[in-house]
C-alpha cells in the first residue's frame, strides 16, 4: 500500500530539528560519494517551471523524486503558493511507491535546514548578531534553522522590500523566540553591517548585497537565487569572501549569483573551496580562522528533499498518520 500525506499531516510530524538532521545526513552521504542524484529536469511554462528532482541514498535507505513547480506570481494572481511540490518515496527493493506526500512544507524546511548546515560549519559558534533580507516563507524557515544551530544569537535585523512584511515578521518571530531581539531595518546595508551572519533569501533579479558591508569574520548564507534569472549578491561579495562553499558544483554556476561573476571573469570553478558535503563528512575543514569571511551558496538538492521525506514517512508510520491509497 502507498501512504498519502497532506501538508497538514506532514506538519504534524516534521519539525526543524528532524529536517536539519535529515539534511545534514544527506550532505554527509554526498561528501562520502554515497548518493545517486541525476541532474534536474525542467519544463518551462509561460509563467513558471516544473522541476523533477530524483535521488537515491543507499546507506539511508531513501529513494524518491520531488516534482515541484515555481510560479513567482502565484500569490498575487491565483492566491496559491509560489512553490508547490509533491514527493514520492520508493521502496528500494521492489520499486513500489511507499508514500506520496505534500512537498511544499518539506521544501521550505529542508531549505532552512540547508542554510543552517552552512551556518553550523562556517559561522562563529558564538554569533550574536544576524541580518536577514527576505521575510517570506523562506525567511521564516531560515530563522528556524538558524536558531537550531546558533542559540546564542541575541539580535536579528530584518529587511524586506514590502514594509508591512517587516512588522508582521518581527511580531511572529518575537512570539517564537522571545529572548531574541528582532528589529526592522530600512535597507540591506543596515541588515548586513556589523552582522556575524548575513542571510539572503529573496527572489531578487538584481544584486543588492555588497562586499563592503561585510565585517571580518562574517558568514553569508546565500539562499534565494536558485535560477539564472535571480541574483542577490554583487560580485564584490564573492571577491571579499575567503571561502566560497557550494552545495553542488554542477548547479552553482547555473544560478545568477555565480553565473554572472563567471561571465565577467571575476571567479571560476577553481575559486570554490568545497562542496558542503566535503565539509560535513570531514574531508575538508569549515571555518578555520576567526577573521575569515565565509559564504555558502545553496541551490537546493534532491537528496535534501528525499532524505527529509523519508524521515517524514518513518515518523508518520510510527504515529499512524496518513491514509493508505488503493493499489
Amino acid at each position: 500500500m502507498t501512504l498519502y500525506l497532506t501538508q497538514d499531516e506532514v506538519k504534524q510530524v516534521l519539525d526543524m530539528k528532524s529536517a536539519f538532521t535529515a539534511v545534514e545526513n544527506a550532505f554527509r552521504e554526498m561528501g562520502n560519494k554515497a548518493i545517486e542524484m541525476p541532474p534536474r529536469v525542467y519544463l518551462h511554462f509561460p509563467k513558471g517551471v516544473l522541476i523533477a528532482m530524483p535521488a537515491y541514498m543507499p546507506n539511508l535507505n531513501a529513494a524518491g523524486t520531488k516534482l515541484v513547480t515555481v510560479h513567482p506570481n502565484n500569490r498575487k494572481e491565483h492566491n496559491l503558493p509560489a512553490v508547490q511540490a509533491k514527493i514520492v518515496i520508493n521502496n528500494i527493493e521492489n520499486g513500489s511507491p511507499l508514500a506520496i506526500m505534500d512537498g511544499t512544507y518539506i521544501t521550505a524546511l529542508r531549505t532552512g535546514a540547508a542554510g543552517a548546515v552552512g551556518i553550523k560549519y562556517l559561522s562563529h559558534e558564538d554569533a550574536k548578531e544576524v541580518g536577514i533580507c527576505g521575510l517570506g516563507v523562506q525567511g521564516r524557515s531560515q530563522i528556524m534553522g538558524l536558531m537550531e544551530v546558533r542559540p546564542k544569537v541575541k539580535k536579528v535585523k530584518v529587511y524586506d522590500v514590502i514594509p508591512e512584511a517587516k512588522a508582521a515578521f518581527v511580531k511572529e518571530m518575537k512570539a517564537l523566540y522571545p529572548k531574541v531581539e528582532f528589529a526592522a531595518v530600512n535597507s540591506p546595508e543596515e541588515a548586513a553591517r556589523g552582522s556575524d551572519i548575513v542571510i539572503t533569501c529573496t527572489p531578487s533579479p538584481t544584486p543588492f548585497m555588497k562586499g563592503e558591508w561585510l565585517k571580518k569574520g562574517a558568514h553569508v548564507s546565500a539562499i534565494g537565487a536558485d535560477t539564472a534569472a535571480k541574483r542577490e549578491l554583487e560580485t564584490s561579495v564573492l571577491k571579499k569572501a575567503d571561502k566560497l562553499v557550494v552545495d553542488y558544483m554542477p548547479q552553482a554556476f547555473v544560478v545568477g549569483d555565480f553565473a554572472k561573476p563567471k561571465e565577467e571573469g571575476a571567479i571560476s570553478e577553481k575559486d570554490i573551496y568545497a562542496e558542503m558535503g566535503e565539509i560535513v563528512c570531514g574531508a575538508k575543514k569549515g571555518r578555520t580562522s576567526p577573521d575569515e569571511i565565509t559564504l555558502f551558496k545553496a541551490t537546493g538538492l534532491a537528496i535534501q528533499d528525499v532524505g527529509t521525506a523519508a524521515k517524514v514517512y518513518e515518523l508518520a508510520k510510527k504515529k499512524g498518520i496518513g491514509r493508505d491509497l488503493p493499489s
